[in-house]
């Protein structure tokens, strides 16, 4: 009789402990999806956006890739991706005669995160080449996708953007497009709750700024060592890249663009240096954008 009770009163207090963890998963989702999440939260309009627009790639190598006419209010503005997979306006697979075809490449900056479609790089200067070039025409095709590396960029155009016989490719280049980038989680929280992404992203901030977690810039010089793998794939990426494009006759282009946390003095000089090297031995145009 007594183990009964005992039994009992440990099953009514399981219970009562986990309806108290429930509502308070529910509070705190409540709480981050109407007080948090105000449509500017970066981390929170990244989670949508890799939810509602993007998909695992069928290539591994390409990682993750956009899902065709798909839209979403992201950033406080419309994103719209064609047919295509591209957020572009629809693109002939042949270009028009006469029409100089160029094609970017890139991460979330040739995307144009958090700026209208007709702000984004690949507009402005398809506008600013049409308006100061009346005797050429050209079309600026952006590729970019969010969260993707330089490896996964090259992959995914050798895929698929050759397909759209570009006169000219624009790799444009931030200093993060040589990190690894995760492989999709199987984390059900990570997928589905907003309080999760908030919480568990602010916590890792926590951990790197109290716990000895690296600067921003130490990682980043980390980064490009000679042995890092990860340097060292993306090189292998542009050495792919340049390969094809000299055996098409297209022209490469590649594209610096500064970290923006500190432009004077700038402290990534020698990651800027090593950048151009590997452009100069492969006989590839570099444009840096440091003012």
């Amino acid at each position: 009789m007594i183990s009964i009770m005992l039994t009992r009163t440990f099953l009514i207090k399981m219970t009562a402990l986990c309806l108290v963890i429930s509502m308070c998963l529910i509070v705190s989702e409540v709480f981050v999806r109407i007080v948090i999440d105000d449509g500017m939260e970066y981390n929170l309009e990244m989670w949508k956006y890799a939810r509602k627009l993007k998909r695992v790639a069928k290539h591994s190598d390409q990682g993750h890739q956009h899902i065709p006419d798909k839209s979403a209010f992201l950033m406080g503005v419309n994103v719209k991706i064609n047919s295509q997979g591209y957020r572009n306006k629809e693109i002939s697979i042949t270009p028009s005669q006469g029409v100089t075809r160029i094609m970017m490449l890139g991460d979330s900056l040739t995307f144009g995160w958090g700026v209208p479609s007709g702000e984004t790089v690949s507009s402005r200067l398809e506008n600013l080449l049409n308006n100061s070039r009346k005797d050429k025409s050209f079309e600026v095709i952006n590729t970019g996708i969010g969260n993707t590396n330089t490896e996964m960029q090259v992959a995914s155009f050798l895929d698929k953007g050759v397909l759209f016989s570009p006169d000219i490719v624009v790799l444009n280049y931030f200093i993060n497009d040589a990190e690894p980038i995760p492989r999709p989680t199987k984390n059900i929280f990570m997928k589905h709750s907003a309080a999760y992404v908030s919480f568990s992203l602010r916590w890792g901030s926590i951990k790197r700024l109290f716990f000895g977690g690296k600067q921003w810039f130490q990682y980043y010089n980390d980064l490009y060592s000679n042995e890092n793998e990860s340097w060292i794939r993306a090189k292998d990426a542009i050495s792919k890249l340049s390969n094809y494009s000299h055996s098409k006759d297209i022209k490469l282009v590649i594209v610096n663009y500064p970290e923006l946390h500190q432009l004077t003095p700038y402290p990534f000089d020698q990651v800027t240096s090593k950048l151009k090297n590997v452009a100069d031995e492969h006989g590839v145009q570099f444009v840096d954008l440091l003012p």
